[in-house]
């Protein structure tokens, strides 16, 4: 592109002088319109040329702790070429040590919480809190594994993270932006299971729950947001869809059915779920998708685990990270 102003500006910038001087003026004017013409789609054509990669992190509960492993092995390999970053549920705070470049925080705290009856209890699964104490956990990780929120800042300057949410007025997906007086707060929107957790989170007078519910994995957002590749992280094995309604989803439709908006998002879960599966595996023109998932189902379930088996799960998404960048990036430059 440099050759080709520079023999631009050599042509326009010559001058002509006596009776034809008024002539060549006019073609001077010409011919500016022709060189800004041809620098405009020169420019636009390098733009459109260059790839938009984009990294979604799919919730899982204790599940996520495989998509940690991943994350890290990126960490490792100084792996982070991402324009655009969307995170759901447990998906979100593991994918924001990771753009805070965090090693193993996250698989540090979900070790230390998984045996901790002050976040995880029977005993006030009926109370306002629910199974799971969101509140414990903020607290918790602002405590023992706080997030470098400047970090984060310095990361996505010039880019995009997004945290997904469900409105609880009408069901539909919200994509938030979380900053530093807020960034907890996201992240407790994000993963209100209703039952399991207080069930909803306010943001600025609008109540929130788990993004799973409206946008469980984002990648045609992604796409919507300009993505030309994107790298999709899953808890679960490769082509993994729901077979039918999940007891949460059921029960939690009949819970909302005086809002259809809301009811509909549980009761049309495996429907809205496989057909986000199934924009993974579809030929898109001009799209790329990659999935990182484990070979088996893992150890750990979306609402308890052990530390072992907490373990296994987190080496085996680190394994998986490491296979994945030897196979598709770190013999490129990135």
């Amino acid at each position: 592109m440099k050759n080709q102003l520079k023999i631009i500006r050599i042509y326009f910038c010559k001058g002509l002088s006596g009776p034809l001087g008024p002539y060549f003026e006019l073609f001077q004017k010409s011919y500016a319109r022709i060189a800004f013409y041809i620098i405009f789609v020169i420019i636009t054509q390098e733009m459109e040329e260059k790839e938009k990669l984009a990294l979604v992190i799919e919730g899982g509960g204790f599940k996520s702790v495989f998509s940690a492993g991943v994350l890290d092995a990126f960490l490792i390999n100084k792996f982070n070429p991402f324009d655009i970053y969307i995170g759901v549920s447990s998906g979100a705070m593991c994918l924001s040590y990771y753009v805070a470049s965090q090693y193993k925080s996250y698989f540090s705290l979900s070790k230390e919480v998984s045996v901790n009856e002050k976040f995880l209890s029977y005993r006030h699964a009926l109370s306002e809190q629910g199974y799971m104490d969101l509140n414990f956990l903020s607290k918790y990780a602002k405590e023992h594994n706080p997030l470098h929120l400047q970090n984060i800042k310095e990361t996505i300057k010039n880019k995009e993270l997004y945290i997904v949410a469900t409105n609880l007025e009408n069901g539909e997906a919200v994509y938030l932006e979380p900053n530093k007086k807020n960034y907890y707060k996201c992240l407790q929107a994000t993963s209100s299971l209703p039952f399991f957790t207080k069930g909803s989170c306010k943001i600025n007078g609008v109540n929130f729950m788990d993004g799973a519910w409206s946008d469980s994995i984002p990648a045609k957002t992604a796409a919507d947001f300009g993505a030309t590749k994107i790298i999709v992280i899953r808890p679960n094995p490769l082509g993994y869809k729901l077979n039918g309604l999940s007891y949460l989803g059921l029960a939690a439709g009949y819970w909302w059915k005086n809002n259809p908006k809301v009811r509909d998002n549980f009761f049309k879960e495996d429907n809205r779920y496989n057909k986000a599966v199934d924009f993974l595996t579809a030929k898109h023109k001009n799209l790329e998708i990659l999935q990182v998932c484990p070979d088996n189902f893992l150890k750990s379930s979306v609402v308890g685990t052990s530390v072992d088996d907490l373990t296994k799960d987190y080496h085996a998404g680190l394994e998986k990270g490491m296979d994945f960048l030897n196979n598709y990036f770190l013999n490129e430059a990135y």
